[in-house]
């Protein structure tokens, strides 16, 4: 661009451009909050229609006075982006008729007009959204530790989901704003805790709001903002790529953005897979009439994210799902897999490789390119931790329970045991009703939902690894060994520390939460009491029925234990901490006696 070009360019008018494509977006927010969350009659409907078409020539003005103003394009590279942004208008403009057309013949009229509509309305605010994401390039953002950011994600999204689910259209007969909160919170920390039912309490557009919470919970809202960050070629920076390594428990800080994207797309096909096998292994008998792809698809995604919502009042212990041996199967598949965490998820393709290697190299002791690749494509401790610990609790948790409960051993006990020893892994699904166990099965399963999941996942918990490390540091107590080995690897001494704290803290917090409840509630049960405390600490949302009866106050234990162990604990008090302040000296040892 020229000199004569550049001094064209005014800074006031691209100001002026940006605060109206600011408020167009801001107006269709509105609308289109308005229009899921408030019932609209005719008049209302059509006057939402012509506000939205005349926000679509505002913001043809705004993109392509955008466009033509930007002193970094190219002539031909401005006419095309116009040509594209006319093109786009058109279709905002025409979208809206066949899409209502189409739709109307599978939806209500009036539906296929919201949801088109909508759409068109979407189109208007992600362009906004697109620019507020360069608010990630801000100093103070930059600045920001990751662990405050991810706390501070959750937050936001807990509070524009209790807004939502306070909307009219949410709700059947509406609730209170408490309840509301609660809701919101265990599904954004993909807990499964009910204090309404789901199936009655809710309209079709308050269990989409619940499922969409569910979603960007399992996934995280940094993991989203990063993914579209990368989706509109803006880049990550290094900083941006630390964020993301401690939030998946991962170092490999190169690859960071390319696992963002593999994140997002292998939870969308795990749930996708989810979602058919359920809906076929449910086809011959549904469990509720004419809402079959909608029940699948829900339950694909809470089972993934390790939420344990469920559409059906019963849950999975429903009598038209608890004998449904299949869909069971697929239900347990995905608890797994999102328990297992991204990172391992990830590595286990390159794990099967590995493992297909081993024989082979014994049969070719001289293969050099056998050799590199393993050399060069080494399973990670991590991975192997996790997958190691994971199997280990599954199979002990399952034995366990013929143990607790005097099981005889059948092929319909052995099947309830695995069932409960994957789902009080942080997924909150049940067959059956937990109220019947007795005190030892609940000492067992508060064991596991304690222990959770593997990080970098949506389970919660104090992780598989914090455990297999703190059980590693009291062996290495034991041995009397300098320093602790797992996996030929030597553990660094930080990591050893963080485990020993996450436990200490994590005990300390569920002890306090279940003085505070039993306080508030004495006349609840203490062992029903203390299986609310753990389920709620471990995001895992099995009860034995008192979530609907707690106090107001048990109620707020509850939703901020849900978030301790949905963010983290540590990661909550050293956020909560603030800056570390480093001791720059050390005094005499001291020998104190401990037993």
């Amino acid at each position: 661009m020229t000199t004569k070009d550049r001094s064209v360019v005014k800074p006031g008018d691209v100001s002026r451009l940006l605060w109206l494509q600011g408020l167009i977006g801001a107006v269709a927010i509105g609308l289109l909050v308005r229009e899921l969350g408030w019932p609209l009659n005719e008049t209302q409907a059509l006057l939402s229609e012509y506000l939205t078409l005349g926000l679509v020539v505002l913001a043809l003005i705004a993109e392509g006075g955008l466009v033509l103003r930007d002193p970094g394009q190219s002539r031909l590279k401005r006419n095309l982006i116009f040509t594209a942004l006319l093109i786009l208008a058109a279709g905002r403009f025409g979208l809206e008729r066949p899409l209502r057309d189409w739709l109307g013949d599978h939806l209500h009229p009036r539906t296929g007009a919201l949801i088109a509509l909508v759409v068109v309305q979407l189109s208007l605010i992600i362009p906004v959204g697109l620019r507020l994401l360069r608010l990630t390039r801000a100093r103070f953002l930059q600045q920001a530790k990751p662990g405050t950011l991810f706390v501070v994600s959750f937050v936001v999204v807990i509070l524009s989901g209790t807004l939502m689910l306070k909307t009219p259209n949410a709700t059947t007969a509406g609730i209170s704003w408490l309840d509301a909160l609660f809701t919101s919170t265990s599904a954004v920390c993909v807990t499964g805790l009910i204090v309404v039912d789901t199936e009655t309490a809710f309209t079709p557009q308050g269990q989409l709001a619940i499922l969409v919470l569910i979603q960007i919970g399992g996934l995280g809202m940094m993991t989203l903002t990063y993914f579209m960050v990368l989706m509109v070629g803006h880049g990550i920076t290094l900083r941006d790529r630390a964020r993301l390594g401690e939030l998946f428990s991962d170092e490999n800080l190169g690859s960071m953005g390319q696992f963002v994207g593999k994140v997002v797309g292998i939870t969308l096909l795990i749930e996708l897979a989810g979602a058919i096998a359920i809906y076929f292994s449910w086809a011959a008998q549904p469990p509720r009439a004419g809402t079959l792809p909608w029940d699948a698809v829900f339950h694909s995604i809470s089972a993934f994210c390790n939420a344990g919502f469920s559409t059906f009042a019963a849950g999975l212990a429903d009598p038209a799902a608890a004998s449904n041996r299949p869909s069971q199967v697929a239900v347990m598949l995905l608890i797994i897999l999102g328990g297992l965490g991204f990172v391992v998820v990830n590595d286990l393709p390159r794990l099967t490789l590995y493992l297909l290697s081993k024989p082979l190299r014994k049969i070719l002791p001289r293969s050099r390119r056998l050799a590199r690749w393993q050399l060069t494509h080494p399973v990670r401790l991590q991975t192997r931790l996790a997958l190691k610990t994971t199997g280990l609790l599954l199979f002990v948790g399952a034995a366990l329970f013929f143990f607790t409960e005097r099981w005889s051993l059948s092929g319909e006990r052995a099947w309830e045991a695995v069932f409960n020893s994957v789902t009080a892994r942080t997924a909150g699904f049940n067959i059956t009703d937990f109220g019947s166990y007795t005190f030892a099965s609940v000492v067992l399963m508060c064991t596991l939902m304690f222990i959770g999941g593997s990080p970098g996942g949506t389970a919660g918990g104090i992780k598989t690894t914090t455990f297999a490390i703190a059980l590693g540091e009291l062996g290495r107590l034991v041995r009397g060994h300098n320093s602790l080995h797992i996996g030929n690897r030597r553990i660094a001494r930080d990591v050893v520390e963080r485990s020993t704290a996450t436990v200490v803290l994590s005990v300390i917090w569920v002890v306090v939460a279940i003085l505070l409840v039993s306080w508030a509630d004495p006349d609840l049960d203490p062992v029903d009491v203390t299986f609310e405390c753990f389920s709620a600490f471990g995001t895992v949302g099995l009860s034995r029925g008192i979530t609907a009866a707690l106090d107001p106050f048990s109620k707020w234990v509850i939703i901020v234990t849900m978030f301790a162990g949905r963010v983290g604990l540590l990661t909550l008090v050293l956020t909560m901490v603030g800056a570390p302040n480093p001791r720059r000296y050390e005094l005499p040892d001291a020998r104190l006696p401990l037993n």
